[in-house]
């Protein structure tokens, strides 16, 4: 059994909701068995005693708070309703049609209160730790069989007191939501008893000429809200599809949240000591300032569009793994840039130092002992395995079926990582090796894999997986391409990097394969002279004129143009939401012919 609700002996006499659990006998009895190490009578099975402590049930209890909703403990569910009801949080969602109709239901009869009587459509409590919005997507398919879309707060400060015929009370902070059905509803016998649709109009009707026919917090809970045919006769469809700018917005929630906590951490850790050298930011910081509100986060907006082309909606919990997904995206890529640029001896990023060029330079300026050099690269690898972290962090949220695709996701980075910088090494590149390294390195990780975990997330059907992998993989080709041509000529004021950069640094690409089929002569010489010591700038220099003379910049964007064009075709192939299909189709023109 889990547990984590731990009462001690001393704060026992405190907490008499647990009598009225564990035995009818009085506190004086309990507190005399505890102490001579005699378990008290179990009726519940939520709770147990060790002789020094009650010990509640992690999934069956529920949180107690004050007048101002702060928690100050926890009670067996099965247990916390009496005649002396604690105050406790919970919730209530009303379920809507397309038609706009509201989803009633009808308490099973064996329910210990307000058994028989119609009610909203769900209703429950939150558990330590989980949110309203938790609550709901957790329940809603426990007891109705199906799942809420577009959830949206009605009153978030709901809160009442009822007394049952039988005398228990219920007392509860209990926020308001509406959402759309999204399944056909399979009721819980022990739960639900009946269901019906009514117009919200209906529903008003009746809370307010015979109020007793609905449980108590229905009747107030409409009567609160006044009229909302406005809202639930002209439910649109397409409410709950998620945008791009909220998505991307959520996500530097995430990185902002995620790095106060690395801080957090930190500064417990090193008791808030600041290194000199490094100028008052330290690497939690220094993570933040890289990861949020900055880069061109495709990654991010592929793992949305992934999400609403199988169908995903704000508000599901889908959403939220969709949106950890693309957060832990955005930190991984971090890590892998920092990492990249050691690698590549690159003292550039984005026309900015990258990570070890500017921590060299603060060991400089600061007259620090030893390589300034080697304390740069030190940092670098530091930083880079800390926003590794944080991108473990974020995706251990993830369910399974996530985690899966982001197992691969990462090897393959990693994987594509190493076969770079091996055939970077080797004298010998060929073309299959040099589109394996775009395929792996670059496309899967940067369009395929974010697409599949915001499509999973969403639940989407094979087909639609199918549709978007093929997308994927022909975006992914178009993407290195793009990578390649801007190695080679891409503006210094716009990429950040020199001129030439991908053949200064030997890099092993599709379009170093084609120019070594095809050229001769001198230019094949000065080729394979890349990399030693005997080649130099000039000879760079003239290569890409060389380049350019036998095609390999007009080679390569017809070989983009092609990819782009197989992947919007592969998209008309599957029926997509509207929303979709355009923002795949808006993605794959700013991927393949972005200048930078």
């Amino acid at each position: 059994m889990q547990r984590i609700d731990v009462i001690p002996m001393t704060r026992l006499s405190e907490c008499r909701w647990v009598l009225n659990v564990l035995t009818d006998n009085g506190i004086e009895d309990v507190l005399s068995m505890c102490s001579r190490d005699e378990s008290p009578t179990m009726t519940q099975g939520s709770v147990q005693h060790d002789g020094s402590a009650i010990i509640c049930d992690t999934a069956d209890v529920v949180v107690l708070v004050d007048d101002f909703a702060q928690p100050v403990g926890t009670a067996p569910r099965a247990g916390v309703h009496t005649t002396t009801t604690p105050l406790h949080l919970a919730f209530s969602v009303y379920l809507i049609d397309g038609d706009g109709r509201v989803l009633l239901t009808r308490r099973a009869l064996s329910k210990a209160t307000w058994p028989g009587v119609w009610t909203n459509s769900c209703c429950g409590h939150l558990r330590p730790g989980e949110s309203a919005v938790e609550a709901i997507h957790r329940r809603v398919p426990e007891e109705l069989g199906v799942d809420v879309t577009g959830l949206r707060p009605l009153l978030p400060d709901f809160r009442y007191r009822a007394i049952d015929a039988s005398g228990v009370v219920e007392n509860e902070i209990c926020p308001v939501f509406i959402g759309q059905i999204n399944g056909t509803v399979t009721v819980d016998p022990d739960e639900v008893m009946e269901t019906t649709w009514v117009t919200w109009e209906e529903l008003a009707t009746i809370a307010a000429s015979t109020p007793r026919l609905l449980s108590p917090w229905c009747a107030a809970q409409v009567a609160s809200l006044g009229d909302l045919r406005s809202v639930t006769a002209s439910w649109d469809p397409k409410v709950g599809v998620p945008m791009l700018a909220d998505t991307l917005s959520a996500v530097d929630d995430q990185l902002r949240e995620a790095c106060a906590q690395v801080e957090q951490t930190w500064s417990a850790v090193l008791a808030g000591h600041s290194d000199p050298i490094l100028q008052g930011e330290d690497l939690p910081s220094w993570l933040g300032r890289l990861v949020i509100g900055h880069g061109k986060r495709i990654r991010p907006s592929m793992c949305h569009w992934g999400f609403v082309a199988g169908g995903g909606r704000a508000g599901t919990r889908g959403a939220g793994d969709m949106v950890s997904a693309a957060a832990a995206l955005e930190t991984l890529h971090c890590f892998a840039l920092i990492h990249d640029d050691i690698m590549d001896e690159s003292d550039l990023r984005r026309g900015e130092p990258s990570v070890h060029a500017l921590a060299g330079r603060r060991h400089r300026q600061n007259s620090g002992v030893g390589s300034s050099d080697q304390y740069g690269l030190s940092i670098a690898i530091l930083l880079g395995d800390l926003a590794h972290h944080v991108s473990e962090h974020l995706a251990a949220t993830l369910p399974p079926a996530l985690r899966a695709v982001w197992q691969d996701l990462t090897i393959e980075l990693i994987a594509g990582q190493r076969e770079d910088i091996c055939a970077s090494a080797s004298t010998d590149l060929d073309a299959r090796r040099a589109a394996r390294i775009a395929a792996i390195k670059s496309g899967a990780y940067t369009i395929a894999r974010p697409l599949q975990l915001g499509a999973t997330a969403a639940g989407a059907s094979e087909e639609v997986h199918r549709a978007l992998a093929s997308y994927g993989h022909q975006l992914g080709l178009a993407f290195a391409l793009r990578d390649d041509v801007l190695g080679l000529w891409g503006d210094p004021m716009l990429t950040g990097k020199p001129v030439g950069i991908d053949l200064a640094q030997r890099k092993p690409t599709v379009l170093w394969e084609y120019a070594t089929e095809n050229l001769t002569g001198t230019p094949a010489d000065l080729l394979r002279l890349v990399g030693s010591p005997e080649s130099t700038q000039a000879d760079r220099d003239e290569l890409l004129v060389r380049f350019d003379d036998i095609g390999v910049r007009a080679w390569a964007e017809n070989q983009i143009a092609e990819h782009v064009d197989q992947a919007l075709a592969k998209l008309d192939a599957v029926p997509l939401p509207g929303d979709a299909h355009r923002g795949l189709v808006d993605m794959a023109g700013v991927i393949a012919w972005r200048q930078a």
